[in-house]
């Protein structure tokens, strides 16, 4: 289950030249599906683009160029989105991690960026961008329990993001 916290957006369109990227940290939260992506895409080892092989509940970190993102290029674009590689948090912006609740089910709490300049401007928003952001959550959160069941059964992280 994926909540939205906050106060709703109504329109919103992408213009990353004109924030010059100001989503694109460093330390943006990937799950093990994403690290297989990026993987695969890069062939980059994970050690390379993250924080550390440590997981807190599932979530890993990518690590920066300073501040940015790492792959942030420098005409702001992201080298990841041009080979399907995108994190999912970065394709559900501009709504933001919030938290998880380890209940009987995960929930997944999300709010808006507010910080975005474009939030409010650009094209209305319509349920099919609100059906993906659903479906973008939900994959997420299948992501950390496939990788909390898998460390539970005893599997290191290189044995994880093979069986991922």
């Amino acid at each position: 289950m994926v909540l939205v916290y906050g106060e709703p957006i109504k329109r919103w369109s992408c213009e990353f030249t004109e924030c010059k990227a100001l989503c694109c940290k460093a330390g943006r939260e990937v799950t093990i599906g994403d690290i297989k992506r990026i993987t695969r895409a890069t062939g980059k080892n994970p050690e390379d683009f993250l924080e550390s092989l440590e997981s807190k509940g599932g979530l890993f970190h990518l690590k920066g160029k300073g501040d940015r993102c790492i792959f942030l290029a420098d005409d702001l674009s992201c080298s990841l989105h041009e080979k399907g590689a995108k994190p999912i948090f970065c394709q559900m912006y501009p709504f933001k991690f919030d938290g998880i609740i380890y209940a009987d089910d995960l929930i997944l709490k999300v709010r808006p960026a507010h910080n975005c300049p474009t939030i409010g401007k650009g094209e209305e928003l319509t349920e099919d961008f609100e059906i993906a952001i659903e479906s973008l959550g939900n994959r997420f959160l299948r992501d950390i329990e496939d990788f909390i069941r898998l460390k539970s059964e005893g599997l290191d992280f290189a044995a994880i993001l093979k069986h991922v």
